[in-house]
């Protein structure tokens, strides 16, 4: 294990204590960097540990040109990021903390079943330790002070003070679940500097549909599994949740990009969902041939096609095509909204690639950096949320080392 910096190593400072940053920490002291973390919080790694209640996706074993699609607009990007710190070189992190993982079926990367999220970043901090970082918590980022320091403020002793490292890494998060400490507060400190920000945006969210109160009363909360839901020409495979508000899943979560797009026209946006994916045109026409007259819709859905409970008053309550096959297979259902940023998984918005170079270093502010969910990009749930965020911070954390102001400070 390499051993901790020496004293007159030269100091780089890195704000935000999520897993862009505190993996860009541990890159920085293996290469002798002396490395302080800043976190507003008592504790770093909480939107770590909150990810993992929900089944903690470490990453995912899908191929590389598959993966990086995921990514959308930023996906040139990523390729090099990906490439620089790959899934494979996730997992091999977490073997390396005495974490092992395994693909699940649907291809997600999980810690194996001895080990919880809080096990990894218990490891993960007892490695950051023994290198010698110091995680220094309860502190705010208040913003920058001349050419290269920052200042910051002690919450427990309410004293500011003044930082002149050799380097910056800003990795604060978006603006989800911002009780965690992504409360996109930062965005005011880079515009006092000139770097605007796109607005942030729910990303991976529940989207809102108009039920009955009838619909609400009947069916509340049921899972339609094995699904395809489509939106703006994507489709996605999985299992959707009704709820009381509308639709959550994660099919509806990788179609807030889309969802988002047809919201901003000012009219409602459509999802189509196809209630049996698997099934061919032909045995479906056969299927349908077999209803006879007196047949109830319930009961034939049932015994035809093994659709139960809530099929049937889903049907009704979005006044389903008569054609039933079309009903089946593209179910129109009219979203009216998407749920709030608080609630969201992640956020799109932040600060746009063209204003970072492509070492992720500010163009208006040599010698600060940006990683993880503080860049404008979006990726589905999965494992390719975390990926990104440990992607953009070893990439960071790569151009920082080689930085002219932390090798001759």
């Amino acid at each position: 294990m390499p051993k901790p910096p020496a004293t007159l190593a030269p100091l780089v400072a890195i704000i935000g204590g999520g897993p862009a940053g505190l993996l860009a920490a541990q890159r920085l002291a293996e290469a002798g960097l002396r490395v302080q973390v800043y976190e507003q919080k008592a504790t770093v790694g909480r939107k770590f540990l909150v990810a993992g209640h929900g089944g903690f996706n470490l990453t995912n074993g899908e191929d590389t040109a598959s993966f990086v699609r995921h990514y959308g607009a930023a996906a040139p990007f990523f390729a090099q990021a990906l490439a620089h710190f790959s899934p494979a070189d996730l997992r091999q992190w977490a073997t390396d903390l005495g974490i092992g993982t395994f693909v699940g079926t649907s291809g997600r990367v999980f810690p194996d079943a001895q080990h919880k999220p809080a096990d990894l970043l218990r490891a993960w901090l007892r490695r950051l330790h023994d290198l010698g970082v110091e995680l220094k918590t309860r502190h705010r980022w208040l913003g920058f002070a001349g050419e290269r320091g920052l200042r910051l403020q002690n919450e427990v002793t309410n004293e500011e003070f003044e930082l002149a490292p050799a380097a910056t890494l800003l990795a604060l998060g978006g603006a989800s679940w911002p009780q965690t400490g992504s409360d996109g507060h930062w965005t005011q400190l880079l515009a006092a500097i000139g770097v605007p920000c796109q607005p942030f945006a729910p990303s991976n969210c529940g989207a809102e549909v108009a039920w009955s109160a009838f619909f609400k009363e009947k069916v509340g909360r049921a899972p339609l599994k094995n699904i395809a839901l489509s939106c703006g020409g994507h489709t996605v495979r999985g299992e959707v949740l009704l709820t009381d508000y509308g639709l959550e899943g994660t099919p509806v979560y990788a179609l807030t990009p889309q969802l988002r797009a047809a919201l901003a026209t000012g009219a409602p946006a459509w999802l189509h969902l196809n209630l049996k994916p698997d099934l061919g045109a032909a045995d479906m026409q056969r299927r349908l041939a077999r209803r006879r007259a007196g047949d109830s819709l319930a009961s034939f859905l049932g015994s035809a096609f093994n659709l139960k409970s809530p099929v049937p008053t889903l049907l009704r309550e979005v006044n389903a095509p008569a054609d039933l096959g079309a009903a089946l297979t593209a179910l129109p259902i009219p979203v009216a909204g998407l749920r709030s940023l608080a609630e969201a998984i992640s956020s799109a918005g932040g600060v746009p690639f063209t204003e970072v170079d492509e070492n992720l270093m500010l163009r208006r502010r040599p010698g600060t950096f940006v990683a993880g969910e503080m860049l404008d990009w979006e990726a589905p749930t999965g494992g390719y949320l975390l990926q990104g965020c440990f992607s953009t911070g070893a990439w960071a954390a790569e151009a920082m080392s080689k930085h002219p102001y932390a090798a001759t400070s």
